[in-house]
């Protein structure tokens, strides 16, 4: 690629780029539904014959865009802190997988309502990048949870069905404040109730040995 080629990339990415923000933004404080092609292009300063140019379903492109994208960096952020060695203590470590996991969802709920009441129209794109980053959550947790176990930390027979019930709460947590805005989605009231069954079941384990 040339260097006038580089630059008109630049250009062009930067503009389409404006227009993903403008939206985002938008969505964000005014809702989709509110949000017309009309407030982006004013908002961004640009023209309707450009967003279209980048966007030729218009909003709907940016939305699918922005979900892919946009869960996908958080999805991956988990995956790489679930990854990596940590020296925390066991409920330390439990209590920020879960933390940030229920951030996803929550710090991106404009996305997730947008998916709810729209979901024809995206679930074909996104579906498959939600299940897939859940699922691979879910074997990280399982893989943490199966060190602990081997350090007696806990109890677990099954790591795999561990790492589905540790994450069901934050789900339910997020769909309920949808209608319930004042709930902590955030609390881990439940997160550490199921940690102090797979403890104690840890000092049954031990005393039987």
């Amino acid at each position: 690629m040339t260097g006038k080629q580089s630059q008109r990339q630049d250009q062009y990415n930067r503009g389409k780029q404006l227009f993903i923000d403008t939206a985002k933004h938008l969505f964000k404080t005014q809702g989709y539904d509110k949000t017309k092609v009309s407030d982006i292009v004013n908002a961004s300063g640009r023209n309707v014959s450009t967003l279209y140019h980048y966007f030729p379903a218009g909003k709907k492109d940016i939305v699918k865009i922005l979900l892919i994208t946009d869960i996908k960096e958080e999805f991956d952020k988990l995956a790489a802190l679930m990854a990596q060695e940590s020296d925390r203590s066991l409920i330390d470590a439990l209590h920020l997988f879960y933390h940030q996991f229920v951030a996803i969802f929550y710090h991106n709920w404009y996305l997730m309502s947008i998916m709810l009441y729209y979901k024809d129209d995206f679930e074909a794109e996104v579906t498959p990048i939600t299940r897939e980053g859940t699922d691979h959550m879910r074997k990280l947790l399982a893989a943490f949870l199966k060190k602990r176990v081997d350090n007696r930390e806990l109890y677990i027979t099954d790591c795999n069905v561990a790492a589905k019930l540790f994450f069901a709460p934050g789900m339910e947590a997020i769909i309920v404040n949808f209608s319930e805005p004042e709930k902590d989605v955030f609390d881990t009231t439940e997160i550490d109730q199921l940690i102090a069954i797979w403890q104690r079941e840890t000092i049954f384990f031990d005393q039987s040995k």
